[in-house]
């Protein structure tokens, strides 16, 4: 006979008491550990200057390049991507409101999570761009969002809105790249 299953259903104001890196899905707490491998490390460092110095040469003034920053979506569920572009000014020690774009670098540990998981949800939430990037072999995907949720992006275009855009250049996708 299987016993029934208990699934817990923790809120924000739980997930702010843990210690450690946690995410929180829907109520459930997602350990985010081991941390992150120096290649991973050094990816999101560079992809963070990369991203930083594109928006402010095109007087992007309005949006930021942030990383591992908690966005609070509802009651019982809090993210934490790699990196996010948000154009929003409010004043808050974390993200209340939808980043327009999202960056993952895969890891060994995360990996299923942020291509299905976390993919399906950003999509469902508004997130417009997702870029993801295996550090094993150098790919890189952005995916664009639109009626049918998440689909491979034509070119690297980015349009944050209509005063901010620009194209994101990425070097060729080779295992020896790290941008």
């Amino acid at each position: 006979m299987a016993l029934p299953r208990y699934i817990p259903d923790y809120t924000v104001d739980d997930y702010r008491q843990w210690e450690g890196d946690w995410e929180l899905w829907s109520g459930v707490p997602v350990a985010m550990s081991p941390s992150a491998k120096k290649n991973h490390q050094r990816l999101c460092a560079r992809l963070h200057l990369l991203l930083s110095g594109l928006l402010e040469s095109q007087g992007c003034s309005d949006c930021e390049v942030l990383f591992e920053l908690d966005w609070v979506v509802s009651r019982d569920t809090v993210f934490r991507p790699d990196l996010v572009i948000v154009c929003d000014d409010t004043p808050s020690d974390f993200l209340e409101k939808t980043p327009v774009f999202i960056a993952e670098i895969l890891s060994d540990s995360t990996r299923q999570r942020d291509l299905l998981y976390k993919r399906d949800s950003y999509a469902q939430l508004g997130v417009k761009y997702y870029l993801t990037i295996d550090p094993e072999d150098g790919a890189y995907t952005l995916l664009l969002n639109s009626e049918k949720g998440f689909q491979p992006a034509d070119d690297m275009q980015i349009a944050l809105h209509d005063e901010c855009q620009f194209q994101l250049v990425l070097p060729p996708r080779n295992k020896d790249s790290d941008l």
